[in-house]
């Protein structure tokens, strides 16, 4: 019978990790494990492969060829080893979801429909995690995120994106779930007059959104003013809920996607002043690592997420757009 001559498996799991987040430190947080430890398993590898794996400078790691190589076979086999391991369990255990999605749309979007897919789904258990950050989906099983897809065409003119989506796009599979649709919202009675047009609106307090901060400059541009969004007061808050509730007082004009104002609340004690949306360099996706697309419950969620975010593609709101204020 063949002896098989491996290396320290227990080394390819700090190795794995180091390459993937590309530091001992995170990787030492991941596996719950000392810096040094993991930095130990490195070494060990190494040994055993008689090449180094990283090249170690001040303040940051780098893999060697030698290292990419290694990496490549480890990533793909500990994938495999993940998704064969899966398919394993009790049959009468919840299957766990993890879904890390940003704030407003894990808000306004999915969790007033989760149970929707839980009544479908009982053996289910779905954990929502709300974030910004670039998701790790070897860390995750789902993200949803607004951002620039790559490879895709976007116009100069398209207001900016800046958040970025995953840690890294390697075997990541997207599935568009709606445009990112600028809308001017306010109170009803903020502006008086009619019709209204977009310098008009260039005239009064502007709401920004931190994670959006160049939403308003790019948007007024697009309607070819220029400079208008640092010539007048404005105010910024964290995320677009905070924005709509600012709005909702009458401080100012708030710029949102309209994915939000399509929700039942989204419009409520809003007006739109001017039906005239500008698309964004980017979507919103429902993302997910190829390791993962395999898992039945993993294949549940986006076969919902999708029909659902395609019903609210064709609701009358998102589709026609709001109407504009009658003062």
């Amino acid at each position: 019978m063949r002896k098989r001559r491996l290396p320290p498996l227990n080394a390819l799991r700090g190795f794995e990790a180091s390459a993937r987040h590309l530091s001992f430190t995170k990787a030492a947080e991941e596996l719950s494990l000392t810096q040094g430890a993991v930095s130990r398993q490195v070494q060990e590898l190494e040994a055993y492969c008689g090449e180094p794996l990283f090249r170690r400078m001040t303040r940051r790691i780098e893999l060697t060829p030698e290292g990419e190589q290694l990496f490549r076979v480890v990533e793909a086999m500990l994938d495999d080893l993940e998704r064969a391991a899966n398919r394993f369990g009790r049959r009468d255990a919840k299957k766990k979801l993890t879904i890390t999605a940003l704030p407003t749309i894990a808000t306004v979007w999915l969790m007033p429909r989760l149970h929707l897919f839980t009544s479908r789904n009982p053996d289910i258990e779905v954990r929502i995690v709300s974030s910004i950050e670039p998701a790790d989906l070897l860390a995750t099983d789902i993200a949803i995120r607004v951002g620039r897809l790559p490879g895709r065409h976007y116009e100069r003119t398209q207001p900016r994106i800046e958040l970025s989506m995953v840690t890294r796009w390697d075997g990541i599979h997207a599935d568009e779930l709606f445009p990112d649709r600028l809308r001017p919202v306010c109170a009803p009675g903020l502006i008086r007059h009619s019709p209204v047009t977009a310098e008009d609106l260039a005239l009064y307090p502007l709401i920004h959104t931190s994670t959006r901060r160049y939403a308003w400059p790019d948007w007024l541009r697009a309607h070819g003013i220029r400079h208008a969004a640092d010539e007048v007061p404005s105010l910024q808050f964290g995320h677009f809920f905070m924005s709509l509730d600012a709005a909702r007082q009458g401080r100012g004009i708030a710029l949102v996607p309209d994915i939000i104002l399509a929700h039942e609340e989204g419009m409520r004690g809003l007006v739109v002043p001017l039906a005239a949306d500008i698309a964004s360099a980017g979507e919103y996706y429902l993302l997910i690592h190829e390791a993962r697309l395999d898992d039945p419950s993993v294949q549940a969620f986006r076969a919902w997420a999708i029909e659902e975010a395609r019903a609210v593609r064709k609701s009358p709101g998102l589709a026609a757009g709001h109407e504009p204020a009658r003062p």
